[in-house]
């Protein structure tokens, strides 16, 4: 009898505690993430712990300096991301599993953490969490194997770079050079065209070495973030595309173009010294015609923090643009490509991909439905360019017509997306399609409009929900459960009222405080006078939970 009493008590035991089991289940975001940091010389490892079931998005983490002593690079992460593909947002980069990011650093101060994620077993999103943290790292980082991927792309580029019009001035200077030298020989050809490239491409080392210690001084990447800064740019872009459909023509003045071509001829033949001078001096030449690309290539050595790297890598995109000129050197001048169609084609196409990096950079500060309307009519632009709308021979001409009537469909395509859609490309955000429940539905972001908005809906039962425009299981709730004709009836006589917690902050914070919820989505129900009438329905919410709640009240 005994031994039945102690059975009894102990499975009493379990029975009660089983509801606190169950809430320990739902995560704070605390818990579901934690973050660790580990400081390396211009280095700083940050390790995400996430708790199974959860993930966080790859783009939700931001690594922002709040310093200007204090310079942060591109985040290098150490695993590849995993593909979340959701009817609402589209296919999106997340992190099941731990993971590591190595981001270089250089200085002092403070930097600000951000990062964001949800629960996949409950079906709750997060708010954002943000951390400061003091980094201190004066130490050059090393070059290392894993930086050398950064030479590539550099040197690819000052290549493309070469294959402009811009180009031109310096080869009749290299030209003459090797013309007056007084032995035949294809090895002092060589030499001198080495000499050549090498004194152009250590005018952009210095420059690049410059522009990376001002990034190291005064955080340039955090300044060209500013709306002052990305205009400024965007206008900078424009006006060298125009140069380049020759509407006008962007050069050095005359006077100083025939001062370096009358310097190259008084100098001593055969000089490999006067050769590399006469190099570093030539880049000024090509510097206007090549300074959108060249901009681009300052901004991105400036965030690095390292001046050995800007200087290395504004050096190996010199050798990129100096290629075609050793082989000059190699030829002895005896071949050099013609001036024809083809060079017109090749600034029409850098004058494009210029006028979209001035769209890209103005996007930042763009509504998207603006950005779309210019994107599309940037595609059709150069799809009408390419001869799309033109009749076409058969072979290279048929070619290009195809391609420009792709590129106008396109445009065409982004154009009318951009018409009917709002800030997000998946959600339309003409109010008029939404449903008459939710047009009337009052938004509040903090307790202090919370308490208004209560107060007015005094008299009538109220339906709380907890929203954030990141939140992916709140989009589910929102298009497939309450905008349904069915819910909008039940849905009717009961004051609805969005707890919006979108902006990671204290009234948002406040807002999950208060009804003690981790994160959206979650419904919560009030009676006329404002008191609640059941347990807050949390995660992926069905109808026929929110159905169960509305009759129990005779709702």
């Amino acid at each position: 009898m005994r031994l039945l009493r102690y059975l009894v008590w102990t499975l009493s035991i379990v029975i009660l505690t089983l509801p606190a089991v169950n809430a320990q289940t739902i995560l704070t975001a605390a818990q579901a993430f934690t973050v660790t940091t580990t400081a390396q010389p211009g280095h700083l490892l940050i390790h995400f712990h996430i708790t199974d079931g959860c993930y966080l998005y790859q783009k939700r983490m931001s690594f922002t300096p709040l310093d200007h002593s204090l310079s942060a690079g591109n985040p290098k992460f150490m695993l590849p991301p995993d593909t979340k593909d959701d009817p609402e947002f589209g296919r999106v980069q997340v992190y099941h599993h731990d993971v590591d990011v190595d981001l270089p650093v250089q200085g002092q101060g403070k930097l600000h953490l951000s990062w964001q994620g949800c629960n996949e077993k409950i079906g709750i999103c997060y708010p954002p969490q943000t951390r400061d943290i003091d980094v201190n790292s004066t130490v050059t980082p090393p070059v290392s194997a894993r930086s050398m991927e950064k030479l590539i792309p550099f040197y690819l580029g000052g290549l493309a770079m070469a294959l402009t019009p811009c180009v031109w001035p310096m080869i009749p200077i290299l030209s003459g050079i090797i013309a007056r030298q007084h032995s035949r020989r294809r090895r002092d050809s060589v030499l001198l065209s080495l000499s050549y490239v090498l004194g152009t491409a250590s005018s952009y080392a210095l420059l690049g070495g410059v522009f990376a210690w001002l990034g190291h001084s005064i955080n340039l990447a955090a300044w060209f973030q500013q709306p002052f800064w990305i205009i400024t740019l965007a206008i900078i872009f424009v006006l060298l595309s125009l140069s380049l459909f020759d509407i006008y023509e962007l050069r050095l003045p005359s006077a100083l173009s025939n001062r370096l071509d009358n310097l190259s001829r008084h100098q001593r033949a055969g000089s490999l010294t006067g050769t590399f001078l006469m190099g570093g001096l030539a880049a000024l030449v090509v510097s206007p015609c090549i300074s959108a690309p060249l901009a681009g290539a300052m901004i991105f050595v400036s965030s690095l923090g390292s001046v050995l790297w800007g200087t290395l890598l504004l050096f190996v995109l010199g050798l990129g643009l100096g290629t075609p000129l050793m082989l000059l050197g190699v030829t002895q001048a005896q071949i050099l490509p013609r001036s024809g169609a083809w060079m017109q084609g090749v600034k029409a196409a850098f004058g494009v991909a210029m006028l979209a990096t001035s769209l890209y950079l103005l996007s930042r500060i763009l509504p998207a439905p603006i950005t779309g309307l210019l994107a599309g009519a940037l595609a059709i632009g150069s799809g009408v360019a390419l001869g799309g709308l033109e009749p076409a021979a058969y072979g290279w001409p048929r070619t290009l017509k195809a391609l420009g009537l792709i590129l106008i469909l396109v445009g065409g395509i982004w154009m009318t997306q951009s018409l009917w859609e709002g800030t997000s490309p998946s959600l339309p955000s003409n109010a008029a399609s939404s449903p008459p429940a939710m047009q009337s539905m009052v938004v509040v972001h903090n307790p202090q409009e919370l308490d208004q908005a209560l107060h007015a809906a005094l008299g009538h039962p109220v339906m709380l929900d907890l929203w954030a425009s990141w939140c992916i299981s709140c989009q589910h709730l929102q298009h497939e459960v309450l905008d349904t004709p069915a819910m909008q009836q039940r849905l009717t006589g009961l004051k609805l009222i969005r707890l919006d917690v979108s902006a990671s902050g204290p009234g948002s914070d406040a807002l999950l405080q208060r009804f003690n919820l981790p994160g959206p989505p979650a419904l919560l129900f009030l009676d006329s006078q404002g008191r609640s009438v059941a347990p807050a329905l949390v995660g992926e919410i069905t109808q026929q939970a929110i159905d169960q709640v509305l009759t129990n009240q005779h709702w």
